[in-house]
């Protein structure tokens, strides 16, 4: 007897939705709303939707949709664990810097400071992932390919920005938040479209043509 085949809903309608929530979080952070008091947070949010979305890419992959299910892994393992470790341990260090003695050697916090130029270079790698999901996402839909892009645009922004130093609210990290508060909205609507789209059994939400055949 064969066996009866599972046929798995889509789950990036909730991935959608974790990276919109989450964006906004980050936003708030990058622009200078709330202090670095708010890192432990950030990141155990992050960590958090980093499980379920590779969970739920995982899931993608298994209803045969590579391109969806590749865009969750991705975004699952890269920037959702990727960041929330990388906010993790710069909370974590930055705690142990401020509980150092007054008679402590210099070297000691020089080991726990957080050097956020190596966080730089993984933005950079991020941005280089996005680009490279271009020609496909365009013959999806061009919004995707504009709000990759946007995406793209806040990781190499943020990397700049890391690299130079620069702290929360300064203006180009403000920047950078802008952008990615824009891909939030985005990630909102197209999450809706999915699921209001599928629902209906009928295109009532757009999310514009394919830019390539």
């Amino acid at each position: 007897m064969a066996e009866a085949k599972t046929n798995w809903a889509m789950g990036t309608p909730a991935v959608l939705y974790m990276v919109g929530s989450a964006c906004v979080m980050l936003f708030a952070l990058l622009y200078g709303l709330t202090g670095p008091g708010g890192l432990p947070l950030v990141a155990v949010v992050f960590i958090a939707c980093g499980i379920a979305t590779l969970i739920l890419g995982k899931i993608e992959l298994a209803r045969g949709d590579i391109l969806l299910g590749s865009i969750d892994m991705v975004f699952g393992a890269l920037i959702f664990l990727g960041v929330g470790l990388v906010l993790g341990t710069v909370a974590w260090a930055l705690s142990r810097v401020a509980i150092l003695p007054a008679g402590a050697p210099p070297i000691a916090g020089a080991i726990l400071a957080p050097d956020l130029r190596m966080a730089a270079y993984l933005s950079f790698g991020i941005a280089i992932c996005l680009l490279l999901f271009l020609p496909n996402v365009g013959k999806v839909s061009w919004a995707l390919f504009l709000f990759f892009i946007i995406l793209a645009a806040f990781a190499v922004v943020l990397a700049i920005g890391l690299l130079t130093g620069a702290n929360f609210g300064a203006p180009i990290m403000k920047l950078a938040g802008i952008l990615l508060l824009l891909f939030g909205l985005f990630a909102y609507y197209a999450g809706t479209v999915f699921i209001t789209n599928t629902v209906y059994q009928a295109p009532k939400l757009p999310i514009g043509g394919p830019i390539f055949k």
